[in-house]
């Protein structure tokens, strides 16, 4: 329990660290917010007071104090584009990210766990090669040329998946999502998989080396059955800390491979929060996402605690 106390706290620090950030960024940035609302016919006198009704007159600890308690009260403000509150844009374009970020850390874990206990098994073998040339080219390849370039051979050469959206026009269909989802599924699942393989096969080499791996071979245990039965259950524990430490990355992933394609999630409304300066939606954005991301590795932890009574009892 102590250390769990000390994660919360140290997650506690963290997004208020972030929160100062994100506020500060927002004040540096240019533009004055004040201009969105203001219209040709305006007085001076009527800006000031607008100015001030925004609480902008007020020193800037005493901006952030408001601000911060506005957060933690659910409030994210106001878009400067479109007046509607930030909060509802977020939880409006959420689920769509989700479902992308979901869906390929499944079929990313289901993937790599197998492929890397193989790699593993027989290191430098043949399968092991190809796999870990594989594994550095996911590594390595940029996700939003990976992305135009399935968009290039599939849509727009062999024409069999749609390339943007997540829906064809009036259509909503489960099987329409699918055909959508197929793309940018893909590109996440390749970087996501690369990564994977390469922890879990180190993680099984280590585990193969060990001393109950040649007490079990003595005792005429296949090969097959030391690897899946207990190899596997200790190879895969430190994937529980890989996948807490994979959300940012997920969640990066997640923003480009919407934008290329012109997937309706938070992602793309956080470029176009950008393009527009919309200062209340891009600190909203970052809060969630920081929110996500330190929640993700709290819970990764709890996880391994859980899963690993080595650390339960030294607790």
């Amino acid at each position: 329990m102590k250390h769990l106390k000390n994660k919360l706290i140290q997650s506690a620090l963290v997004l208020f660290l972030v929160s100062i950030l994100c506020f500060t960024l927002s004040k540096l940035a240019p533009g004055d917010p004040v201009l969105t609302y203001v219209q040709p016919n305006m007085s001076e006198s009527y800006i000031a007071t607008l100015r001030e009704r925004l609480g902008l007159t007020k020193p800037v600890y005493v901006q952030y104090f408001i601000w911060l308690g506005n957060i933690l009260r659910g409030n994210f403000g106001y878009s400067l584009v479109n007046t509607r509150p930030v909060l509802d844009q977020i939880l409006q374009r959420l689920p769509a990210t989700m479902i992308l970020m979901a869906s390929s850390l499944i079929i990313s874990v289901f993937i790599s766990i197998p492929i890397g206990l193989k790699c593993g098994e027989k290191p430098s073998s043949a399968f092991d090669k190809v796999i870990s040339a594989l594994s550095y080219i996911g590594i390595s390849i940029p996700t939003y040329w990976f992305g135009i370039i399935l968009i290039y051979i599939f849509s727009v050469n062999m024409g069999i998946l749609p390339s943007i959206g997540m829906h064809t026009d009036g259509s909503s269909s489960f099987v329409d999502l699918i055909r959508h989802l197929i793309l940018p599924c893909a590109v996440m699942t390749f970087v996501n998989t690369a990564q994977f393989t390469r922890y879990i096969r180190s993680s099984t080499i280590t585990q193969m080396s060990q001393d109950y791996v040649l007490v079990q071979k003595s005792f005429g245990y296949t090969r097959k059955e030391i690897l899946y039965k207990n190899v596997l259950k200790n190879a895969i524990l430190p994937m529980i800390t890989v996948l807490g430490m994979s959300l940012q990355s997920l969640i990066s992933g997640a923003m480009i491979c919407e934008q290329v394609f012109s997937w309706p999630g938070t992602g793309q409304l956080a470029v176009t929060a950008v393009t527009t300066f919309d200062y209340p939606l891009i600190m909203g954005i970052t809060m969630l996402t920081a929110i996500m991301i330190v929640a993700g590795n709290l819970l990764a932890d709890v996880l391994y605690m859980i899963a690993d009574p080595r650390i339960r009892s030294s607790l």
